[in-house]
């Protein structure tokens, strides 16, 4: 094979991979365990969702319960797919007046509201977080393959005590 028949094949493949790796939805910014300079620890490693708790401050069975906690959750899991021009937005500034008491978006079949303060249950955007088979779609966050790629059950529950507090704005939104 030529050298130019290998640079035809390599540009098309090097974009794709590009494309996949902007794309990688659910994993943002998110935080990953120590590597401790490829050093192998994997017996001292806490549990795969312990630095994501230990980020969010649900540790010793505290789970914080502010908006502004929930807004990081969402920025470090979520708003690579879920920002401007998507369905549903959760970036900064806006995440807050488009899910609290707001119609879950039509692409979605089966209606609802995405956060009914005072009730996690009733509320569509936690039954994404938290049902391995919700209503429609799949689970999300999702990975960079599109499949499900669930939060710690610590992370979820920082978004359902907040809803079950009452789903108030962090100090960062003045809300709707």
């Amino acid at each position: 094979m030529s050298r130019a028949q290998v640079q035809s094949i390599r540009a098309p493949l090097l974009g794709a991979l590009s494309v996949v790796a902007l794309l990688s939805c659910g994993h943002g910014n998110a935080p990953t365990p120590n590597d401790a300079g490829g050093a192998d620890l994997s017996a001292e490693r806490p549990a795969p969702g312990a630095a994501l708790c230990a980020r969010y401050g649900a540790t010793d069975g505290a789970v914080p319960s502010s908006f502004d906690v929930v807004q990081q959750i969402f920025v470090d899991n979520c708003t690579a797919c879920h920002s401007g021009g998507a369905p549903m937005d959760l970036s900064p500034g806006v995440a807050f007046s488009n899910i609290v008491n707001h119609a879950v978006p039509s692409v979605e079949s089966c209606g609802g509201v995405l956060v009914v303060p005072g009730d996690p249950a009733s509320s569509y955007l936690y039954q994404k977080l938290t049902n391995g088979h919700p209503c429609a779609g799949a689970q999300m966050p999702l990975d960079e393959f599109f499949t499900s790629a669930p939060l710690p059950a610590c992370v979820t529950a920082i978004i359902g005590a907040w809803i079950e507090s009452g789903a108030m704005p962090g100090a960062s939104d003045a809300g709707p």
